[in-house]
């Protein structure tokens, strides 16, 4: 537990700075909004393109945002493996496409317990459900297998071989510490605007964290002998959690 821990808030410290960058730029966003009408108007706009397009609004939002802009800029660092981008760019497309639409249900049920009040009682309820609920229960777990199957070339064989409980809560609880010193000011951000407004916002903040996660992934897939430790322990292998 205590190496779990060590790895964890180690991840944590590593997107403080970056973390503050996409806090600001999310409350530049909500402040740009209620205080400089130009901004105003047209973040409004939006709400009606989203209400038109219907699903393939959070899809595309969240593949582009999440998916297609920062893999470019990983290709253009080349931090993308020689031989492998279109299997990365198939991949970061279809991960944040799938986390976008699920992020607008939330978003939706959200509204539909608590309401779309701003006020602040109503904006702490939705920031403590999302973070400490959701990102448990499906951010963190689904983004640190994910990451894993990537970084072991797309291979679930692999993925079934080193993916041990130990492994399996060490990038979990990697990447949900990293999730909570980011988004917990930032979805309180975005919380505290309209319903219409929230994804919007969202999509322009997943931007900088598709690439903090995508570089968290990476570091999360350490060598397997050193977190795996079967042939060390005896240990066997229960497969991939559930």
């Amino acid at each position: 537990m205590h190496e779990i821990l060590q790895r964890g808030l180690s991840a944590a410290r590593r997107n403080f700075w970056p973390g503050l960058a996409l806090q600001g730029i999310a409350l530049a966003l909500v402040l740009f909004y209620y205080l400089h009408a130009p901004t105003r108007e047209v973040l409004s706009r939006i709400p009606g393109l989203k209400e038109r397009m219907g699903l393939l609004f959070p899809l595309l939002a969240t593949a582009v945002t999440g998916g297609l802009v920062p893999f470019l800029l990983l290709a253009a660092r080349r931090e993308i493996p020689a031989g492998r981008h279109a299997s990365h760019l198939v991949f970061m497309l279809g991960f944040w496409a799938v986390n976008g639409l699920i992020i607008d249900v939330l978003y939706r049920a959200q509204a539909a317990v608590f309401g779309d009040q701003a006020d602040v009682w109503t904006v702490v309820k939705k920031t403590l459900a999302d973070q400490f609920l959701f990102c448990p229960l499906w951010s963190a777990p689904f983004a640190a297998v994910a990451m894993r199957w990537k970084d072991g070339g797309f291979s679930f064989r692999a993925l079934r071989a080193g993916l041990t409980r130990r492994v399996f809560l060490l990038d979990t609880l990697a990447v949900l510490l990293g999730i909570w010193a980011v988004w917990i000011p930032a979805v309180a951000i975005v919380y505290s605007l309209p319903l219409a407004l929230q994804f919007p916002v969202f999509s322009v903040v997943l931007c900088l964290w598709s690439l903090l996660l995508a570089a968290l992934g990476g570091r999360a897939a350490a060598p397997l002998e050193e977190l795996h430790g079967t042939a060390a322990d005896g240990e066997s292998d229960p497969g991939p959690p559930r």
